[in-house]
């Protein structure tokens, strides 16, 4: 019976993507434990890659690039008006990816178009684009 809980627990924890922390400040912009630093007019860089925040009448837009797991990845992110979901869209060495963000107590529920889900854990009192496709 042991042996069936613990691996019945496996499967479960086996398909769960880890959280990761994201913040924006006056200074920069974070992501786990990369930082990128403010350069001006919502330019964030550094070696790990660049977001780019603009506010305009249609909300708050962001793009990102970097590599992850040594592919190339841009994003795009719009924010609704309300601030309380974005769309994004990606391309990861080549692949296109797309996931709906839902801001859920303090941090996003990120769902892919293939089921795969992810939270991202927010420092902020404002929701933050995170235009990286985080957990892929």
């Amino acid at each position: 019976m042991l042996g069936l809980a613990a691996a019945a627990a496996g499967a479960v924890l086996a398909n769960m993507t880890p959280g990761v922390e994201v913040a924006r400040d006056a200074g920069s912009y974070r992501v786990g434990n990369v930082t990128l630093l403010a350069r001006g007019s919502g330019v964030y860089a550094g070696a790990s890659g660049a977001v780019v925040i603009a506010e305009g009448a249609d909300g708050i837009r962001a793009s990102g690039s970097t590599r992850l797991h040594g592919v190339r990845m841009v994003g795009l992110c719009q924010m609704a008006p309300d601030q309380r979901s974005e769309r994004c869209s990606f391309d990861l060495g080549g692949r296109s990816l797309t996931a709906v963000d839902q801001l859920d107590r303090g941090g996003w529920n990120r769902r892919y178009q293939d089921g795969q889900q992810l939270r991202i854990q927010l420092d902020a009192s404002r929701p933050v684009p995170v235009p990286i496709a985080l957990g892929r």
